[in-house]
């Protein structure tokens, strides 16, 4: 695979992983727990971030956003 091709994959997680973020946010609001609601939360968070990994791991691929870290302290 090209860089290229490696970034275009990584971007098509990162909307993948996007969409069941708002899949579950739309269940979450159905929930009678409030920790059931909570969990929701957590999990569409981490997808939150999961996306944005992604996409900057796929910027990484074709040479751009080199100063992200993703806070792990090393690109």
């Amino acid at each position: 695979m090209t860089p290229t091709e490696i970034k275009n994959k990584f971007d098509s997680i990162a909307d993948s992983v996007m969409i069941l973020g708002r899949e579950l946010s739309e269940l979450s609001s159905m929930l009678q727990l409030s920790g059931d609601r909570k969990a929701v939360q957590s999990m569409t968070t981490e997808l939150h971030w999961i996306a944005e990994n992604c996409t900057v791991v796929g910027l990484h691929q074709v040479g751009e956003a080199l100063d992200d870290d993703m806070g792990m302290g090393d690109v």
